[in-house]
C-alpha cells in the first residue's frame, strides 16, 4: 500500500491538532489565573496585576531570521539537484516561503533596532 497520499492529510490533521492543543492549554492557564484572582479578592487580598503579554526580545528575531535564511538557502540548493527526486520538488516549493520568512525576520530586526 502506498502511503504517500496520506502524508498531506496527516500533516494537516497534526497541524490543526497542535494549534488546537496550544489554544486549549492557553485557555486553561488563563482560566486558572482568573480563578486564583477571584479567590484572592473573596478573601480580601489584593491580587497582583495581570502580566502583559511578553514581547519577543529583538535578538530572537535576528536568530530566527538567520536560521530561516540559512534553511531556505539550503532548500534552494537541494531543489537544484533533480537526482533527489520527490525531495527536490518539495524543496522547490517550500524554499521561497522559508527564505522570505527569514528575510522578513531580519528586516524586522533591522527596522526595530533603530527605534
Amino acid at each position: 500500500m502506498d502511503v504517500r497520499p496520506f502524508i498531506p492529510i496527516v500533516a494537516i490533521v497534526m497541524g490543526v491538532g497542535v494549534a488546537f492543543w496550544t489554544l486549549y492549554l492557553e485557555h486553561q492557564r488563563r482560566q486558572l489565573q482568573y480563578e486564583e484572582r477571584r479567590l484572592m479578592i473573596e478573601k480580601g487580598m489584593m491580587p497582583p496585576p495581570l502580566p502583559e503579554s511578553v514581547p519577543r526580545p529583538l535578538e530572537s528575531s535576528l536568530r530566527a531570521g538567520m536560521m530561516l535564511v540559512c534553511l531556505g538557502t539550503g532548500l534552494v540548493v537541494a531543489a537544484l539537484f533533480p537526482a533527489i527526486g520527490y525531495l527536490a520538488r518539495i524543496s522547490g516549493f517550500v524554499a521561497p516561503i522559508v527564505l522570505f520568512l527569514g528575510v522578513g525576520n531580519l528586516a524586522y530586526y533591522f527596522v526595530a533596532r533603530k527605534r
